[in-house]
C-alpha cells in the first residue's frame, strides 16, 4: 500500500483523536477529500515521540487566520489553486512577510502544475518543497513529513540557541555594570532567572541562594538564609566545592565562581529538569560571572587604594591642627550612617563616606601661626581661619572625579549653619547642600565627644544637650532627630575607634 496513490477507504484506517501537544501540521486545500485522506494516511504517524496535531484550512483566508493563531505551526501542506489561481502563493507571502515566520516549513502540493510552474515558484517564493499531488504516495508523504519536521526541529533548536546566546549577552550586560558585590549578586540572580526561562515551559517558583565561602563557612550574601558550615552544606554544594566546577543534577544546579578575592556559589532549585541547552548557556554565563567578579575585585582594589589615600590626606590635615587621625575615620563612618538612615543607595553612601575625610583639607592653606595658636584667635586671625572652607572647595572643585566633586561640596559647606549664620557664604536651610549639613553635625559630634591633646571629651549628656539646643540653629533638624533616634549606632562607632587621652590630667 505504501507505494499506492493516496486513495484510501475510511474502513482501512479509522481516524484517532490527536493530542494538541504534537507537531502542528496545517493542511491548506479547498478539497475536503484531500484533508480526509491526508489525515487518514498520517493517523498513526509520530516523529521524535510526538504525534501530529492537524489544523484544517479550506481557503487562503482560513490559512492566514490560523497562522496568526498558531505561530508555532511546523508544516504547511499547501495547495496552490484554491479560491484564486495564486491563493496558495499568497499564503506563502503572508507567512513569510506579514507574520515574519521563517521557521515554518512550507510544501506546495498542486494538482495543476501548469498553473504554477515549479522553477518560477521555487525561485520567487520562500518554500521548502514542491510536489505534484499525483506523485505523493503514502510512503513518500511520510518521508516528506519526517524530512520537514526534522528540518523544523533543527531550525527551532538553532533559533533557541541564538535567543539563549542573546540572553547570555544581555544578562552579562546586566552584571558587568555592577561594581559592588551585593549589587552584583542581586543582578546575577535576576539574570539567572531570565536565562532559565529559555523554553516554552517556563520555570515557576525558582529558589535561589548565593553563598560566599569564608573560613569553611558558607555565608549567604542576600537576606533570608543563615550561614552554614561547609561540612553541613547540601551534598550538591559540597560536590561543587570539591570539584571546583558547576554541578547540574536534575532540578538542581550550583554555579561555581571563584577569583582571587571571592568564592561564590549560586544554588538554584527549579521545578523542571534543566535541558542540555540550559546547562550549556549557564556554563557560558558562569564564565562571564567570573570575568565580572574580577572586575569587581579590581574595582575594590582601586577603591581601597583611593580610600587609603583619602584617609591619609585627611589624617595629614588633622595632624597639622593637632587633631587625632581617627577623627577623620569616625566622621566618615558617622557620615555613612547618616546616608543609610536617609535611604541613600549603597553606591552613593560609599562615595560620600569616602569624600568626607577631605572636609578640612583647606587647612593646609592656613599659616601655622594661626592654625597652632594656643589661645583665642584675634578677629583678623579668625577671618583667615574661616577661609579654609573656601580654600578646600577651590582645591577640589576643578577635578572631574565624582569623589573630589563631593569632597569640594563638603569642604565648602560643612561650616554653614541652618539659620544662615555660618560661613563662607552664609547659606541657610535646604540651600546648604545635604552632604555639607551631614558632615557639619558629624564633625561637631565627634569633636565634642572625643579626647584631644588639649582637652578631654565632653560628657555624652552635655554633647547631646548642645546638639538639641542647636537643632534648627546650627544643625539640620531632620539630621538631629535621626541621630537621637539612632544614637546607639553613632556611639558604637565612637567606642570602636576611641582615641586615648594624651593630655595633662
Amino acid at each position: 500500500m505504501d507505494d499506492d496513490i493516496l486513495i484510501i477507504d475510511d474502513e482501512l484506517m479509522p481516524l484517532q483523536d490527536k493530542q494538541q501537544t504534537g507537531w502542528k501540521v496545517m493542511i491548506v486545500d479547498d478539497e475536503p477529500e484531500v484533508h480526509r485522506i491526508t489525515k487518514l494516511t498520517l493517523n498513526k504517524f509520530e516523529f521524535d515521540g510526538k504525534p501530529i496535531a492537524f489544523l484544517d484550512a479550506y481557503s487562503a483566508a482560513d490559512a492566514k487566520s490560523l497562522l496568526d493563531q498558531h505561530p508555532d505551526v511546523a508544516l504547511l501542506l499547501l495547495d496552490v489553486v484554491m479560491e484564486a489561481d495564486d491563493a496558495g502563493l499568497e499564503v506563502v507571502r503572508y507567512a513569510r512577510e506579514v507574520c515574519h515566520n521563517k521557521l515554518v516549513r512550507i510544501v506546495l502540493r498542486t494538482g495543476q502544475p501548469g498553473q504554477a510552474p515549479e522553477d518560477d515558484v521555487v525561485n520567487n517564493y520562500d518554500i521548502n518543497d514542491y510536489k505534484d499531488k499525483t506523485e505523493l504516495t503514502s510512503q513518500k508523504l511520510r518521508t516528506l513529513l519526517r524530512a520537514s519536521l526534522r528540518s523544523y526541529r533543527d531550525i527551532c533548536a538553532l533559533e533557541s540557541h541564538r535567543q539563549g546566546l542573546e540572553k547570555v549577552i544581555q544578562a552579562s550586560k546586566g552584571i558587568f555594570d555592577k561594581l559592588a558585590l551585593r549589587q552584583f549578586v542581586e543582578g546575577a540572580q535576576a539574570q539567572l532567572c531570565t536565562l532559565l526561562n529559555l523554553e516554552e515551559s517556563q520555570i515557576y517558583n525558582v529558589r535561589q541562594s548565593t553563598y560566599e565561602l569564608k573560613d569553611q563557612m558558607l555565608v549567604p550574601l542576600l537576606p533570608g538564609k543563615e550561614p552554614i558550615r561547609l561540612h553541613d552544606a547540601p551534598a550538591i554544594l559540597q560536590e561543587a566545592m570539591s570539584r571546583s566546577a558547576n554541578i547540574y543534577q536534575g532540578h538542581e544546579m550550583v554555579l561555581y565562581c571563584q577569583n582571587r578575592s571571592h568564592h561564590l556559589l549560586f544554588h538554584i532549585e527549579a521545578h523542571r529538569p534543566l535541558s542540555q541547552m540550559d546547562t550549556g548557556l549557564l556554563s557560558l554565563f558562569t564564565e562571564n560571572i567570573i570575568v565580572a567578579l574580577e572586575n569587581i575585585r579590581l574595582n575594590e582594589l582601586l577603591a581601597d587604594n583611593e580610600r587609603e589615600i583619602i584617609y591619609r590626606i585627611g589624617e595629614l590635615v588633622e595632624s597639622r591642627s593637632k587633631e587625632s587621625g581617627l577623627h577623620v575615620k569616625r566622621v566618615a563612618l558617622y557620615t555613612e550612617l547618616f546616608c543609610q538612615l536617609l535611604g541613600m543607595d549603597e553606591e552613593q553612601s560609599e562615595l560620600i563616606k569616602r569624600a568626607s575625610p577631605l572636609h578640612d583639607i583647606g587647612k593646609v592653606g592656613i599659616p601655622d601661626a594661626i592654625l597652632h595658636k594656643p589661645g583665642k584667635l584675634e578677629p583678623a586671625e579668625w577671618e583667615i581661619m574661616k577661609t579654609h572652607a573656601q580654600l578646600g572647595h577651590d582645591m577640589l572643585s576643578s577635578s572631574k572625579l565624582a569623589l573630589f566633586q563631593i569632597g569640594a561640596t563638603i569642604a565648602g559647606n560643612h561650616h554653614e549653619k541652618w539659620n544662615g549664620s555660618g560661613y563662607p557664604r552664609g547659606l541657610a536651610g535646604d540651600a546648604i547642600p545635604l552632604v555639607g549639613r551631614i558632615v557639619a553635625l558629624a564633625d561637631v559630634f565627634d569633636a565634642l565627644g572625643s579626647d584631644r591633646c588639649y582637652k578631654q571629651a565632653w560628657p555624652l549628656d552635655e554633647v547631646l544637650a548642645l546638639i538639641r539646643r542647636e537643632r534648627g540653629e546650627h544643625f539640620d533638624p531632620q539630621l538631629v532627630d535621626l541621630m537621637m533616634a539612632n544614637l546607639d549606632g553613632f556611639l558604637a562607632i565612637r567606642d570602636a575607634y576611641r582615641d586615648p587621652f594624651i593630655g595633662a590630667r
